[in-house]
């Protein structure tokens, strides 16, 4: 099941141990029950303890209820409830951008049709800044949902599920994502994406503008020419057999200009992506191990309630910032910012991750002043303050600045197009 290979994962980059389970029982649309090193363990949706008498505590509650983007599983062990996890889906990296593009092609109304609950859904609209949400919808709502949209106007619909294929069939363009998409979805679509990425959409949307375009230009072109040759010839001044060989000319003339569509348009070309040496693809697999560090650094800024003892972890924590996160940012800063500032174009595109990484060494070499200053005596009072701010700051602009450097780059990776 995704949701427990998601948790096995998660459990296994935080380097614990995940025993093997004993006397599973699946409740379908529930759950699961179990042993696991001896305790009777339940792992399933709120409603699936209540049915084994237990209620989530409120502290729970009131946590998992805040992460509305993503589903929860509650862990209860020996009939106690100890633990929620929070899953959601991650957007795939080029939907912003595809969004944005398809802004700029003049597409007046882009809307999310999910199966998934209203409260997974609207998080992803809001972020994408859509203009519609359908949740919850069956294979036949989302049939409804296209008539709904075609009062707006014309209609195309994305998708890749079987879920889909009555919609995309439905509306009056279908496309459908044919890498990992079904063979339903591909029959009923009228275009077949050869790979899985959402950004090919607005491309094809522009390939077919521009081709469109160019065939009206070419017809007019061809009939405007024509016209001239034809007032020309009932004028006398064009004998019948040169007015043939003009005509052919014109054909010709006429067919090489629409052979331009072959030729991508500026609004196509994409920044030429960046060589191996830059180390884009080293970075950005860091990126992974430095949200875990984030993550560290909230805990470490809960953990300075716990008073002075918590000085060994906190001094651990800024030690690693100066292991693993300004090596990380001045190699970038070495090697990949000038090749993608290059390929980028603009004044300074990369000036604003820079920034960024000055304010992050500010606040590591603040941390490091406020560790020493909370070793001496009576110092920890002083300080404790500043240092769960300090904290607090170091993460939000940690986990910022990676979402913003992925956003920024996502375009130079190199993958196949």
């Amino acid at each position: 099941h995704p949701a427990s290979a998601a948790l096995v994962a998660a459990a296994r980059e935080r380097g614990l141990a995940v025993p093997v389970p004993e006397a599973v029982a699946e409740s379908a649309g529930g759950g699961v029950a179990g042993r696991v090193e001896g305790q009777a363990v339940l792992l399933g949706s709120e409603g699936f303890l209540r049915s084994r008498g237990l209620v989530p505590p409120e502290a729970l509650s009131i946590a998992a209820s805040l992460a509305v983007a993503g589903s929860v599983a509650w862990l209860a062990a020996d009939g106690r409830i100890v633990a929620a996890f929070v899953m959601a889906d991650g957007l795939r990296p080029e939907v912003r951008r595809t969004v944005r593009r398809l802004r700029a092609l003049g597409v007046r109304r882009i809307v999310l049709v999910t199966g998934d609950r209203a409260e997974a859904a609207a998080p992803v609209a809001a972020v994408l800044r859509l203009d519609g949400v359908h949740a919850g919808v069956s294979p036949e709502g989302k049939i409804a949902a296209v008539r709904e949209e075609r009062a707006h106007g014309t209609v195309t619909m994305v998708g890749d599920g079987v879920n889909d294929a009555p919609a995309l069939a439905a509306a009056d363009v279908g496309i459908a994502m044919g890498a990992h998409g079904t063979a339903a979805a591909a029959q009923a679509a009228d275009a077949v994406l050869l790979v899985d990425r959402v950004d090919r959409v607005a491309e094809a949307v522009a390939i077919a503008r521009r081709s469109r375009a160019i065939a009206l230009q070419a017809m007019a072109l061809g009939m405007a020419l024509s016209g001239i040759a034809m007032v020309a010839a009932a004028a006398g001044f064009l004998p019948p057999l040169a007015g043939a060989l003009v005509q052919e000319g014109i054909d010709v003339a006429t067919i090489l200009f629409a052979l331009t569509a072959l030729r991508p348009g500026r609004e196509d070309a994409a920044p030429e992506p960046l060589p191996d040496g830059a180390g884009l693809a080293e970075r950005v697999a860091e990126h992974a191990g430095l949200r875990r560090l984030a993550e560290r650094i909230r805990e470490g800024a809960e953990a300075v309630g716990d008073g002075p003892r918590s000085l060994d972890r906190l001094a651990a924590l800024e030690a690693e910032l100066r292991a693993e996160l300004l090596p990380h940012q001045a190699e970038e800063e070495a090697a990949l910012y000038p090749e993608a500032a290059r390929r980028l174009g603009g004044r300074d595109p990369m000036g604003p991750l820079i920034r960024m990484h000055a304010e992050i060494e500010a606040l590591c070499r603040r941390l490091a002043t406020l560790l020493r200053l909370a070793g001496r005596a009576e110092g920890w009072d002083g300080v404790a303050a500043e240092l769960r701010r300090t904290l607090f700051a170091l993460e939000a602009l940690l986990t910022l600045h990676l979402a913003a450097e992925e956003e920024a780059l996502a375009e130079l990776a190199g993958e196949a197009r």
